[in-house]
């Protein structure tokens, strides 16, 4: 009876609401942890052309020759001897013409793991 009457008595003590002036202790813990996984599928084509057309001309000329000045009874004659002309010239025309495929594919694959863990402790008097 001594014994029954004790642990009513305690079990009152622990289960009734805290009054004024008594003191308090809460120590809490909380861990979580959360995994997340992604997979992404990638599959991309990219379709590239340059075409470049082009002209260049180039001309010259110059004349060679040689020339005699004649003196005669007051009179000058001047002649021309060994008169050349020369003429050169080029012409550049063409074309350039690429295309291009590019492709990258594959798959990422991710895996985070996340873990929280709190603890929360307090202690005064209510």
């Amino acid at each position: 009876m001594k014994k029954v009457v004790g642990l009513a008595i305690l079990a009152t003590l622990f289960t009734s609401p805290a009054l004024a002036g008594e003191t308090f202790v809460l120590n809490q813990w909380t861990i979580k942890g959360n995994r997340t996984e992604t997979n992404i599928n990638i599959d991309t084509v990219t379709n590239s052309t340059l075409v470049q057309d082009y002209n260049s001309w180039s001309d010259k000329m110059y004349i060679d020759h040689t020339g005699e000045t004649e003196y005669n009874n007051g009179n000058v004659r001047e002649s021309v001897k060994n008169f050349t002309v020369h003429r050169t010239g080029s012409y550049l025309n063409g074309s350039f013409h690429q295309d291009m495929t590019n492709r990258v594919w594959g798959t990422v694959n991710t895996i985070m793991n996340t873990y929280t863990s709190i603890h929360e402790s307090s202690a005064g008097i209510r």
